[in-house]
């Protein structure tokens, strides 16, 4: 859309000439997020705020001036949501980055926005406490994470980042600033995408380590099984933190990546096809064993071929990180496109089975990771061909995806949210509900425009 010499130059009077940037100036990356097949989007202007007050007043001249604003972390969304769709200013807050405390008699933990998801969950445990949100994208920011409301491994025993979201700074459309605590109302700004408000602060719940912790994994012959294996179990009774459908494509490929095999592809000559990975917490080591035990009892009747267990730091640490590596391990590829989708569980390998059929269409083999307590499904896809040949027919892909998984009664925003890319495919009384919102929180519209399914 364009700005004007009058905007720029109050815009730079109020941020200060090191902290605006137009033109060639402007970093490329700010452009586009991890979101393969969508088309990049250039700001008019970008401004790296260093305070709430800063936020406030690049809200208000931008109101009054009915010029866009998006809102961006660290870039690595997958939904275009951090993308200038319209123009006008992207405001960066990477730089707000800031751990402001801990109190550890509270449980509590204040930060700023731009603080790395990593950051923070080092930090509580630093305390002697965790964070227990645990998407797979550690570099995201947390203001980001609450602004899509991730989610992760652990949403089946412990939520998603809402859940843990005790209090937020909030900067609204006009440039006033709110405290949730003190106006509850505004709570629909964490999970909007920066389209109903910015968040400049967040107090966040932090909760007690577990006594003991171990993980299991499960490997399965037939992918079909290990599904129907991850139901039986908790139909049984059991309450794992975790429970990860890991697919054998995707434990090769990253394995390729890292030069580290550390879950089984093979076991006594037969293929592994896919692996349940179980997180177990107890208050002592005997509560975990406990678990194990019963587990064990069970394995015969699960199908699976061996149970394999990691109950020591080094082991769980080699677990996660092999884990951690899939969502990197993709990324190294010429071309790789991920679609993250919410399903009831029971339709996750109904989901599956038409995302094989639709890759192979399009010349496209999907790998999956899933949270099958939750219904997340992550399904990724990479390419040696160059990004021009293979975005089309991913941007054709991920939107099957979506719409498959909307018909099955799910969510096609994930953990990942709506972005520019999944309006579509919301129903119509989430949109209507979304637009309400919208409408009374943003009147003018000039937040994170054609975002979220306006």
């Amino acid at each position: 859309m364009g700005i004007d010499s009058e905007f720029l130059n109050i815009l730079t009077d109020k941020a200060g000439e090191n902290r605006v940037y137009t033109g060639g100036d402007i970093n490329p990356s700010y452009g586009k997020d991890e979101a393969a097949f969508a088309e990049p989007s250039m700001p008019d202007a970008v401004v790296e705020a260093n305070s709430a007050g800063m936020v406030s007043d690049v809200l208000k001249l931008c109101r009054s001036y009915r010029v866009p604003v998006t809102v961006r972390g660290a870039g690595t969304g997958k939904a275009g949501g951090c993308v200038a769709a319209e123009g006008g200013v992207l405001l960066s807050l990477r730089d707000m980055n800031a751990i402001l405390g801990v109190d550890e008699t509270a449980r509590t933990m204040r930060v700023q926005p731009g603080a790395l998801l990593q950051d923070v969950k080092a930090e509580a445990e630093r305390h002697g406490l965790r964070y227990p949100p645990d998407p797979g994208e550690k570099t995201a920011t947390i203001g980001g994470n609450a602004s899509t409301n991730a989610s992760g491994p652990c949403a089946l025993k412990y939520g998603a980042t809402r859940d843990y979201v005790l209090d937020a700074e909030i900067v609204l459309a006009g440039g006033n600033t709110v405290r949730l605590s003190e106006r509850p109302e505004y709570a629909a700004v964490i999970g909007s995408e920066g389209t109903l408000g910015v968040i400049t602060e967040l107090t966040l719940r932090l909760t007690e380590k577990p006594g003991c912790e171990a993980i299991l994994l499960l490997p399965f012959a037939g992918a079909e099984e290990c599904v129907s294996a991850a139901a039986a179990i908790l139909a049984a009774g059991f309450e794992p933190a975790a429970l990860e459908f890991l697919d054998t494509a995707l434990v090769e490929y990253s394995g390729s990546v890292t030069g580290s095999a550390v879950f089984p592809v093979s076991l006594d000559g037969e293929r592994v096809a896919a692996t349940l990975m179980l997180t177990l917490e107890g208050a002592d080591e005997d509560a975990v064993m406990e678990q194990m035990e019963a587990l064990a009892e069970r394995a015969e009747e699960l199908g699976c071929l061996d149970i394999l267990v990691g109950d020591t730091p080094n082991m769980m640490r080699d677990f996660r990180a092999a884990y951690d590596a899939f969502h990197t391990s993709v990324e190294s590829a010429a071309s790789s496109c991920e679609a993250n989708v919410s399903l009831p569980p029971e339709e996750v390998w109904t989901y599956m089975e038409y995302a094989r059929a639709e890759g192979a269409k399009r010349g496209i083999t999907p790998m999956f990771c899933a949270h099958l307590g939750s219904g997340g499904v992550h399904t990724f896809a990479v390419s040696d061909k160059p990004r021009s040949e293979f975005a089309p027919a991913a941007g054709e892909y991920m939107s099957a995806l979506c719409e498959k998984c909307a018909s099955l009664g799910g969510d096609p925003a994930g953990e990942y949210g709506v972005g520019r890319v999944k309006g579509a495919y919301l129903s119509a009384e989430r949109r209507a509900a979304r637009a309400a919102l919208k409408a009374e929180l943003d009147p003018e519209g000039i937040l994170n425009p054609g975002k979220a399914a306006e």
